[in-house]
Parts: C-alpha cells; sequence; structure tokens
C-alpha cells in the first residue's frame, strides 16, 4: 500500500499530550509507511513527530476540521482521526480494504453512534482522497459566515453534502464501540452511571465523543486507560 497521511486538529480545549498519544497509539497500530501532520496552535508543547500546520484563525472550535480538507499533502490519501479516539488494536487491514475502495466512495468513516442531527455520517475518523475531497473546504469558506452557523457542526455540514459513504463498521464487526453508548452502563445497586472494571479489547477503535474525556478516565482511575492511552 502506498503512504497516507495521517492527519488531527489539536487546538483550544485539546492539551498537547492529546496529539501526542493519538500519534503514539496509531504509529503502534498501523504497519503501513506514513507522514504525520497536526493542525494546532500549540506546536511548541507538541512533542509527537509531526509536521506542523498553522490553525486557520477563522475557524474555530468543531470546524478546524474543515481545515483537513484545504491541504496540499504529499500522498494521495488521507486519514483524520480526532483526537478523543482511542486505537487500541491493529487497524491496517481497516485501512487497505478503505484504500481498495475509495474508487466507488467518496469516503469512508464510521456513522455516528447516536445519528447527531439525524446524519449518519461520523467525523472522528475519515479516510479520502485528498485531491478528490478538496471541494469540501472550497464550498465551506464560500460562504463562511453563514456555514459556521449550521447547528451540528462540521459533521452535520459535511454529512448533508456526501452522497456516497463507506461506513466500514458495515464490513468489520470488531471496528469501533463507543464509551458511553456501549460500555457505559448504570449500577443496579446505586443507579449510577459506571464504567466496566475489565474492558475486552477485542474491538480497533473505542471512541470517547462526550463525557468523560480520555484524561477524566485517567483521573477518575479507570483502570483500562492507562494501557491505551500511551
Amino acid at each position: 500500500m502506498e503512504p497516507i497521511n495521517f492527519i488531527t486538529v489539536c487546538t483550544e480545549k485539546y492539551a498537547p499530550e492529546y496529539a501526542n498519544k493519538t500519534l503514539s497509539m496509531f504509529s503502534r497500530n498501523y504497519g503501513g509507511n506514513f507522514t504525520a501532520f497536526c493542525i494546532t496552535d500549540k506546536k511548541s508543547e507538541i512533542t509527537g513527530d509531526y509536521h506542523f500546520i498553522d490553525k486557520n484563525p477563522l475557524f474555530t472550535g468543531w470546524w478546524n476540521k474543515i481545515s483537513i480538507f484545504g491541504q496540499k499533502l504529499p500522498h494521495e490519501n488521507t486519514l483524520y482521526v480526532d483526537l478523543d479516539l482511542l486505537i487500541m488494536n491493529p487497524i491496517t487491514e481497516v485501512l487497505e480494504f478503505a484504500t481498495d475502495s475509495l474508487f466507488k466512495f467518496q469516503i469512508a468513516c464510521f456513522g455516528d453512534h447516536v445519528s447527531w442531527m439525524n446524519e449518519s455520517f461520523g467525523s472522528a475518523f475519515m479516510y479520502f482522497n485528498q485531491s478528490k475531497m478538496s471541494w469540501i473546504y472550497d464550498e465551506f469558506i464560500r460562504d463562511l459566515e453563514n456555514n459556521m452557523n449550521t447547528p451540528g457542526g462540521d459533521q452535520a455540514w459535511i454529512g448533508k453534502r456526501l452522497s456516497n459513504v463507506l461506513y466500514l463498521e458495515h464490513h468489520f464487526d470488531n471496528f469501533v464501540k463507543s464509551l458511553k453508548c456501549d460500555l457505559m452502563f448504570r449500577s443496579s445497586h446505586n443507579g449510577k452511571i459506571q464504567l466496566p472494571i475489565d474492558l475486552e479489547r477485542n474491538f480497533m477503535l473505542l471512541n470517547c465523543h462526550g463525557q468523560p474525556k480520555p484524561h477524566q478516565l485517567r483521573e477518575i482511575g479507570w483502570p483500562p486507560i492507562n494501557s491505551i492511552w500511551v
């Protein structure tokens, strides 16, 4: 497989350790060649082996993700990963499958766990051909102010413009789980929300969308986090 671009966005609420740990997890679990990029305003604090891209001052919050589609990166295909997505097991097979399939799809991802704003598309893990998808950035900046007022943020805005998406969980049953939707449960003893002490690690990605975030899992002493988020 040809080398790919790996890209993250570390701005505003995310501490630099998120970028460092995300690249570490990906490096351990991807067997191909890649070049890593980080869109950030914290490059002096990030120690991972990234090529840095300055944050666009026009974008705030989740809209910073739109910037990934407007880059001139060296390789044909690009993987974007949210910083609160934990990579637990090898994903090389998934990306090889996605690469072989991209000629007939616009983008590969996993579907949103709760169909946010009635959209199936999820933007936490996006794999796409860089040149073929640059129109997303171009269309967004043509009406920047109005687009940034879209309810639901980047995920809803992008999802409404896609007509042909490859949902990877439909091909890999063990691809992704949601921390909130799949693992958290209400205790029958006291009614409080709890997490399992022992985690079956037979899936590839753990999505920590919403709360708690990985650093909060570490703070509350959730045992599995110490061997995953490193």
